[in-house]
């Protein structure tokens, strides 16, 4: 029922509540929930149809007891009153998870542990998390096929991180992971292409200078 990557992601979830947002079907939570990892959960959804099938889907593994569906946007589907142990959001781009941090924060009683696992652009959620007062305490890459998943874990406390920290994470760049080097490699043809392309066609000084920058700072961390 899970995939490689959402498994990854639930091996970082702590405590007895589990908060996630974007729940595609409450399949984590329900994972979770069935191994023990939480006692229970709380899935947010704001699509009708999904929301819908999370509700029929905690039903059909008797867990309505234990997991509770809640439709609304973001992290407006929790309150104070909700004693949360840890937050998931996955699948989604990273602007998009960055967004949905800033804007309903305020609705979570302390700082719970933060699993994040973003498609795309993971830059701005490290941002956030800074600004949250979070420090980001584990960072993964997982291959599934021809994709890259990067996945971040933060905690409370506070944490400065420079331009290349944030673009391509602190931890990932301490721990080199093999699936960490082979994604900056893809990344770095795909760059060498672009550039190959823009000084044969372009006479956009700008964009080539950025597109060159782009591969030399690669290549600096590879």
């Amino acid at each position: 029922m899970l995939d490689q990557r959402l498994k990854k992601v639930a091996t970082y979830i702590a405590g007895n509540t589990l908060v996630d947002i974007g729940s595609d079907h409450a399949y984590l939570p329900i994972y979770a929930v069935k191994n023990n990892i939480a006692a229970r959960a709380i899935c947010g959804e704001v699509v009708k149809g999904p929301y819908d099938s999370t509700v029929e889907n905690i039903k059909s593994h008797a867990l309505s007891d234990k997991i509770e569906a809640r439709f609304g946007s973001g992290l407006e589907v929790v309150s104070h009153e909700d004693e949360i142990d840890t937050i998931t959001i996955c699948g989604m781009g990273g602007p998009l998870i960055s967004d949905i941090l800033n804007s309903g924060f305020e609705n979570v009683n302390g700082k719970p542990r933060l699993v994040l696992q973003p498609n795309t652009h993971s830059y701005p959620i490290r941002k956030t998390l800074v600004n949250l007062g979070y420090s980001i305490t584990d960072e993964t890459v997982i291959r599934n096929g021809r994709h890259f998943y990067e996945i971040i874990v933060a905690e409370e406390g506070d944490a400065f991180y420079d331009e290349k920290a944030l673009m391509f994470g602190p931890v990932l760049l301490e721990k080199r992971e093999s699936a960490f080097i082979e994604k900056l490699d893809r990344e770095l043809e795909h760059q060498k292409r672009i550039l190959a392309n823009l000084e044969i066609n372009s006479a956009n000084q700008e964009k080539i200078q950025e597109v060159r920058e782009k591969v030399n700072l690669l290549e600096e961390v590879l």
